[in-house]
């Protein structure tokens, strides 16, 4: 937190005030996106501590909203429970709620859950979307959220892109090795059909070794009697 803004968080004693302003600093020292958000939008403000004293700590509100916002996030990725949070929610929940009270802020909320990484189900595609709608449509989204929003589109974008490289990358590995089970099939097939065929070659060898095998006993045994005749005597 800038020197300036802990000062004036110091010197107010405005129990709301000082409540948005300790929570904002817990949760920026937790959450650096929120910090960096805080930093940018403060770029503005006034940088002299008494004129500081004066200024209505708006930034403040809105890194809180901020900070509020990626909470749900971290609470989302973390299974629904935190060691910070008091109770436990859940893209359904979430749904609901940005369904029955319709706020930019809850449809932001939601759409921030829904693309998160780290819960089985995120869908930077499908939330990648919903924010866009948003942003396009007539909100009254607070500067920061803005920020916040256009930051994790980018974030979303980039991620729908990757998951649609990665899945049309598995589905040229998918045909290729179709592609080749079905060329191993057809081998595989040729290879039988030719295994079959010298079987039946080798048979119908075999078959006319047999009838040629046959042909010389009855030649042999056709000619035996002749040579095996008894000599007659001499007269």
């Amino acid at each position: 937190m800038p020197d300036f803004l802990d000062g004036i968080c110091k010197r107010s004693r405005r129990g709301p005030f000082h409540r948005q302003v300790d929570a904002c600093g817990r949760r920026t020292r937790l959450l650096p996106l929120s910090a960096a958000l805080l930093l940018s939008a403060c770029a503005g403000s006034p940088t002299v501590p008494d004129q500081a004293a004066a200024w209505d700590c708006s930034v403040c509100q809105d890194a809180d909203t901020v900070a509020g916002h990626l909470a749900t996030v971290e609470q989302i990725a973390s299974g629904g429970l935190t060691p910070s949070s008091t109770s436990s929610i859940n893209l359904d929940t979430l749904q609901s709620l940005a369904q029955s009270v319709p706020t930019a802020s809850n449809q932001l909320t939601y759409a921030l859950a829904l693309g998160s990484a780290g819960h089985a189900n995120s869908d930077p595609a499908g939330a990648g979307r919903l924010v866009s709608e948003l942003l396009n449509s007539t909100h009254d989204l607070k500067p920061a959220e803005i920020s916040l929003a256009k930051a994790f589109l980018r974030e979303f974008e980039a991620r729908a892109a990757l998951r649609a490289s990665m899945e049309r990358d598995r589905l040229e590995f998918a045909q290729q090795l179709k592609a080749s089970s079905a060329s191993e099939d057809r081998k595989v097939a040729a290879l039988t059909m030719e295994n079959a065929r010298l079987k039946k070659a080798l048979a119908e060898a075999e078959r006319k070794l047999s009838a040629v095998a046959e042909i010389e006993r009855s030649l042999l045994e056709a000619v035996r009697p002749a040579t095996d005749a008894p000599t007659p005597p001499p007269q």
